[in-house]
C-alpha cells in the first residue's frame, strides 16, 4: 500500500464504533482526504488528541487499494492556533470556513491551493485582533479556487465592462452583475453598487494583511452579506451551521448592548 506523509489540517471527524475515528484532512499536495483512524479514541502514543480542528499536524497515512478511505497511521503536532480557540467569534468564523470546506473541496484535488488557504486563513485568524469581514473575503478566495467565482467586471448578459460608480443588478441564480443597459431583463435578483465591487475585487486579489476587512462601511458589508449569503446557498450548500451560530451570537451581542 503507497504511504503518504504531509501536514495537514483537520476538517472534520467522526466516532465510529467505540474506538475508531472517520477523518476528513486537507493534505499539502493532495486535497482533502478521507480516512480511518484506527484506534484513535485510544491510542495517545499515535495520535494523541491531534485529530481536531485548528492544529497544523504531521500526518502519516496509507491508500488502500479498491477503498475510498485512505488508513491512517498516526500523527504529530507542528502548530497550534490557540488565539482561535480563545476568542468565540474567531472560533465560530472558523468553524465555518471548514464546514464549507468539507462540504465543497473535491477529494484528492491534487494541489495545494486549498491546504494553503487554509493555512493563512488560520493565519490571519489567530494573529489579528480584529477580523472584521474576513469570513466574506475567505469565501471570495475559496470560490475563485472552486471556479465558482462571480462574476464582478462585466455584465453576465452584454459582457461591456462596468462603470466605476454608480448601482448595478446582481443575479444570484446566473452568478454575477448586471448593467443598467441589460437590467430589464429581469434576471437581477439584488442590488450592488460599484463600491462593493471594488471591495470584493480588493479581497480576490489582495492577501487577507493587505485587505480592507476592518471597520468596511456597514452599506457595502450589508449588500455583500446579503449577495453572498444567497450565493453560497444556492451554488455551493446548504446554510452552514456554524455560521448560523455566530450570526445568532452576534444578533444577541448587539441587542444586550
Amino acid at each position: 500500500m503507497p504511504r503518504y506523509q504531509g501536514s495537514a489540517y483537520i476538517l472534520k471527524k467522526w466516532d465510529v464504533g467505540e474506538s475508531d475515528q472517520l477523518v476528513s484532512f486537507v493534505v499539502a499536495d493532495r486535497g482533502r482526504v478521507k480516512g480511518i483512524a484506527k484506534g484513535a479514541k485510544r491510542s495517545k502514543k499515535r495520535f494523541g488528541g491531534l485529530l481536531s480542528p485548528f492544529i497544523l499536524v504531521q500526518i502519516d497515512y496509507f491508500e488502500k487499494p479498491g477503498s475510498d478511505l485512505v488508513r491512517i497511521e498516526g500523527c504529530s503536532y507542528i502548530y497550534y492556533y490557540s488565539a482561535i480557540y480563545a476568542d468565540l467569534e474567531k472560533l465560530l468564523v472558523g468553524c465555518s470556513l471548514l464546514e464549507m470546506m468539507e462540504r465543497v473541496l473535491p477529494e484528492q484535488e491534487g494541489s495545494d491551493r486549498f491546504f494553503l488557504l487554509l493555512k493563512r486563513s488560520f493565519e490571519y485568524l489567530n494573529d489579528r485582533a480584529e477580523i472584521g469581514a474576513f469570513w466574506y473575503a475567505f469565501v471570495v478566495k475559496c470560490l475563485n479556487l472552486l471556479g465558482l467565482q462571480p462574476q464582478f467586471r462585466s455584465c453576465i448578459h452584454c459582457r461591456r465592462p462596468l462603470s466605476v460608480s454608480g448601482v448595478f443588478g446582481f443575479s444570484v441564480p446566473q452568478g454575477g452583475v448586471v448593467c443598467g443597459m441589460c437590467i430589464q431583463k429581469g434576471t437581477s435578483t439584488h442590488r450592488i453598487s460599484a463600491d462593493t465591487l471594488a471591495l470584493l475585487n480588493d479581497w480576490l486579489t489582495k492577501p487577507f494583511k493587505e485587505s480592507p476587512l476592518v471597520d468596511v462601511p456597514l452599506k457595502l458589508l450589508g449588500e455583500v452579506e446579503m449577495i453572498f449569503d444567497s450565493f453560497v446557498g444556492f451554488h455551493v450548500t446548504r446554510e452552514l451551521r456554524s455560521l448560523k451560530v455566530l450570526k445568532e451570537v452576534k444578533k444577541g451581542l448587539n441587542i444586550e448592548r
